[in-house]
């Protein structure tokens, strides 16, 4: 169901070339100005909670039933949670780099909105609601498919 989102792994974002370097993962406080390789270990942990995403959204059939959706909730809850997560420190984070800073600003809101989508979708799957479900999916799909916008090469 969100097809846009398997596609992050193609598009890459400014600075992510390359293998990771170990960097500190804890909490960011708001307005901290982070380093570019913490910076870039957030963006490859939102990319990886987009893609997580992704896999549980993609493994609900085409038109659930009830009890499917009340059986996906659990995984639609864990994939809000890590979005939530990643989206509070890239929102939270500040870059001394411009282009940096500027890509930052670009796709938090987005990680934002997916994890509201994603945790809309878990709440409906919960209640068993399909239909706000499928609404909440198809707005996941959306954010997913601006976040897949904002990381292609050349996008910032």
């Amino acid at each position: 169901m969100l097809a846009a989102v398997a596609a992050l792994g193609a598009g890459t974002l400014a600075g992510c070339g390359g293998a990771p370097e170990p960097v500190a993962t804890g909490e960011v406080a708001p307005g901290t100005t982070v380093s570019p390789p913490r910076y870039l270990a957030m963006v490859r942990a939102a990319v990886a909670a987009a893609r997580a995403a992704s896999i549980r959204l993609d493994a609900l059939p085409a038109s659930p039933t009830r009890v499917q959706a009340e059986r996906a909730a659990p995984g639609l809850a864990a994939a809000a949670t890590r979005a939530a997560l990643a989206a509070r420190q890239l929102s939270a984070a500040r870059l001394e780099d411009q282009r940096l800073e500027e890509q930052r600003r670009e796709i938090g809101p987005l990680y934002v909105a997916l994890a509201a989508a994603l945790r809309k979708a878990a709440l409906a799957a919960a209640d068993g609601d399909v239909v706000a479900m499928g609404q909440s999916v198809n707005q996941a799909a959306v954010q997913a498919g601006r976040i897949h916008e904002a990381s292609a090469p050349g996008s910032s």
